[in-house]
């Protein structure tokens, strides 16, 4: 049965479970066969950087950055390549509006902003001072 993705998910999220869901693509990731139905595997690294990252943005640039993103909303590796999260289920797309990301990350995003915001603001006042001290020059 199809479901449809939870609305107001993040993007992430959402394009991965839709690659995990996908049956095309079981040679390179897949739902885990454990019992719990709340991870995945990605089965050829090399295939996955190559075919889905590509056309998938939103994953990240390579395996690594993808990696960081699952930390980011708080999926757990279960395995060597293996990843699972409470409410990353197969078969209940509806739960993904669940998943809110780590506070440690969001915490550390916001701090990374605000340093960039006080350097353009720096940058700024600098180039004023400048042109202050240029029209003073008569």
């Amino acid at each position: 049965m199809a479901h449809r993705l939870a609305t107001g998910s993040y993007s992430f999220i959402t394009k991965l479970y839709e690659i995990v869901n996908d049956r095309s693509s079981d040679a390179i990731i897949l739902w885990s066969n454990n019992n719990s139905d709340n991870s995945f595997v990605v089965c050829d690294v090399k295939e996955f950087c190559k075919r889905i990252l590509p056309k998938s943005v939103e994953l990240g640039r390579n395996f690594s950055e993808f990696v960081s993103e699952l930390r980011y909303h708080r999926f757990q590796r279960t395995g060597r390549f293996e990843f699972g999260h409470e409410n990353f289920v197969r078969s209940r797309p509806w739960l993904l509006k669940r998943m809110v990301p780590s506070k440690a990350w969001s915490d550390k995003l916001g701090a990374k902003l605000k340093v960039k915001r006080d350097k353009a603001k720096a940058r700024k006042a600098r180039a004023k001072v400048v042109r202050l001290l240029e029209n003073l020059q008569i």
